[in-house]
């Protein structure tokens, strides 16, 4: 009779420890859940790091990525409430440490795409040169009066525009935010012309020919647009 009853004790307490072994439903589902939104923000992060060019954080994400795998792993269902209670802060803290790196790679996304849109502003456009002028250029440069900035010599490279020549291969960088243009046009007697233009963004992807005259009522230089070919 007490070896029977020593057996009895023997299995409940065996249930017991078993059952000790093993999570409740509620601390279960905290863990599964805590670890879903790691992986939720690990893959966030990941994502936003493909989108941008600076590869700073990459060593940030990979030692952050280490500590992930090693949770994704653990089996929860085999922890006790206990053992679950000792691994939710690491989870909490690896959580915490993707907020701020998320942060800082939307920032640089955010920098990165507002650059981009700015570059997207400044287009080339396809051109050539016909000098009219009666007179040997020594100089043609494109004035931005909206950015009130100044191109290259577009005749950089040649010793002068011969008059009555023709220059090809001209590319004109156009600001599109800007709608005032003009040449600040120089010929090999020292004599310059600031020559008004029409609005340039109509060109931009069909390219542009400019003929180059002289003008003797007024004593200036005028430009007249054309087609590329």
């Amino acid at each position: 009779m007490k070896k029977k009853r020593s057996v009895l004790l023997t299995t409940l307490l065996m249930i017991v420890l078993l059952a000790g072994c093993k999570p409740s439903e509620e601390k279960l589902s905290e863990a599964e859940s805590a670890r879903s939104s790691l992986l939720a923000a690990r893959d966030t992060a990941e994502e936003t790091y493909l989108d941008i060019a600076d590869t700073s954080m990459r060593s940030e994400l990979d030692a952050l990525g280490v500590q992930v795998a090693e949770i994704e792993a653990i089996d929860f269902t085999n922890m006790s409430d206990k053992k679950i209670n000792e691994v939710l802060p690491k989870i909490a803290e690896l959580s915490e440490s993707y907020g701020t790196v998320q942060a800082k790679l939307s920032g640089t996304y955010q920098e990165e795409t507002a650059v981009k849109k700015e570059q997207a502003k400044n287009v080339q456009i396809d051109a050539y040169i016909i000098n009219k002028m009666g007179a040997d250029l020594s100089s043609i440069v494109l004035h931005d009066l909206s950015a009130d900035t100044y191109s290259d010599d577009l005749i950089a490279g040649e010793d002068a525009l011969t008059a009555g020549y023709t220059l090809m291969g001209v590319k004109l960088e156009i600001y599109t935010d800007s709608s005032q243009w003009e040449f600040v046009v120089t010929d090999t007697a020292g004599n310059t012309y600031n020559v008004p233009c029409e609005d340039l963004r109509g060109f931009t992807e069909k390219g542009v020919s400019l003929s180059f005259e002289y003008d003797k009522e007024t004593d200036s230089g005028v430009v007249t647009f054309g087609g590329y070919f």
